[in-house]
């Protein structure tokens, strides 16, 4: 596994990490006993960096089963958001929401807490005073975390709050992978100014690099238009011919890019962790797609 500069925040971070939003796997009645296998492997990789949110359902109870016992070093971020129901953003709320969160992971600090979606939040929230931004700067006053960082699809907000330079780390997710770079455009020249960490999650597509019946049930739910499916099918022809699966090619060709710290993956089982896994081993991808 081959490790990167986490931005201003000087970790070391794996180029493949580990997304908490499916441990529990396809088997309710062993979740717990998937979440061990997959945390347990992952870290046997190599994969140091760990990402969670109350809203992946038990994934935060989950993973700390998982790291119960843990010698190996690890980075663990989570998010405020969604949870409870009508979640205001406030300071007082984002200090419980990590509070708890830490509870459910059987931790005493996070490597970094993250505003889960910030466009829910929005601007005015995030930064008036006793608003989000305030309660993660406490919650760092209180020994709750180390970093702080913003989440979100939405790529304007997410554009601008990165431009502050008042969080060390970013996750954007499906918006940046071969057959869609919208976050080239202004989220990741934004994160690279002001030198954040930069986390990439869902570079799969949803399903469209994957090699089954699913993928162009994928291809149809995200592209619309028979040009648009055309452009999309010919990009994942031509990295077919590459010497690594579908997969693999996609997290290296994100990992192409030097503002990309690490790119998280979803896996459900071990499988799924150690394909993509030995991405963080290989060269990345430089290959020209049409956007």
């Amino acid at each position: 596994m081959r490790y990167r500069r986490f931005g201003r925040t000087e970790l070391q971070v794996s180029a493949v990490s580990l997304g908490g939003a499916y441990l529990r796997g396809d088997d309710p009645d062993r979740a717990q006993e998937n979440a061990r296998e997959v945390v347990g492997r992952a870290l046997d990789l190599g994969c140091n960096y760990i990402d969670t949110a109350p809203l992946y359902g038990e994934s935060e109870t989950l993973l700390g089963g998982a790291l119960a016992g843990e010698t190996r070093p690890f980075y663990l971020a989570t998010k405020v958001g969604f949870k409870p129901e009508g979640f205001d953003y406030r300071r007082d709320s984002v200090l419980r929401s990590l509070e708890r969160s830490l509870g459910l992971l059987g931790r005493s600090k996070l490597t970094v807490a993250q505003i889960h979606e910030v466009n829910l939040a929005g601007w005015e929230r995030i930064m008036e005073p006793g608003g989000t931004l305030a309660g993660l700067r406490e919650a760092q006053k209180r020994g709750l975390c180390d970093f702080v960082g913003i989440t979100s699809r939405a790529l304007p907000i997410l554009a601008e709050l990165a431009a502050t330079g008042e969080f060390d780390t970013m996750l954007c997710y499906h918006d940046y992978h071969p057959c869609v770079q919208l976050a080239a455009e202004q989220v990741l020249p934004a994160a690279a100014k002001s030198d954040m960490g930069v986390v990439m999650a869902t570079v799969l597509g949803g399903g469209i690099y994957v090699e089954d019946e699913r993928q162009q049930e994928a291809v149809e739910k995200w592209y619309k238009g028979e040009e648009e499916q055309r452009r999309v099918c010919a990009i994942i022809e031509k990295m077919r011919k590459e010497d690594s699966t579908l997969p693999q090619s996609a997290f290296r060709w994100v990992l192409a890019d030097e503002r990309v710290s690490t790119v998280s993956s979803g896996a459900a089982d071990i499988a799924q962790l150690q394909e993509v896994a030995q991405a963080g081993d290989m060269e990345p991808l430089v290959m020209e797609f049409n956007k």
